[in-house]
């Protein structure tokens, strides 16, 4: 048995492989999710064809479809999603369909990837609770 290989070993081979309207798609996904995050870094995750977004630990992706593009959140289960934007059924990842440029302007957009983002954030260390000396 053979399984569909989706690995691209660039960037430009991933946006190359799409159709014209989604590699805008893609781009303008690009540009939004790095304007939403300063700070964030992006990365080819070739085996899965897709683009990932760390700040600092991987919290989103940008894949494209044959005519639309996924935004997806590695936890985004754990989001809040008052206007039910997140698709999906999976154990831990939800992502949003984008199908027009308009949709990359959603205040509910913005808000899941700023909340993405943060989830993705290194927590302080815990503290550790001294024990009583014994007696």
């Amino acid at each position: 048995m053979t399984f569909p290989s989706y690995r691209k070993d660039s960037i430009e081979e991933l946006l190359a492989s799409c159709s014209p309207s989604v590699r805008r798609l893609v781009e303008a996904s690009r540009r939004r999710v790095l304007a939403l995050v300063p700070g964030a870094t992006e990365r080819l995750r070739a085996g899965w064809g897709i683009l990932g977004y760390d700040a600092p630990r991987y919290f989103a992706y940008v894949a494209p479809q044959a005519d639309h593009v996924r935004i997806g959140f590695e936890r985004g289960v754990l989001l809040e999603d008052p206007t039910g934007l997140l698709e999906g059924r999976g154990s831990q990842v939800r992502h949003v369909c984008i199908r027009a440029p308009a949709d990359l302007r959603s205040t509910a957009l913005a808000r899941l990837v700023r909340q993405a983002a943060d989830l993705g954030a290194p927590r302080p260390p815990a503290r550790r609770r001294r024990r009583p000396a014994p007696r």
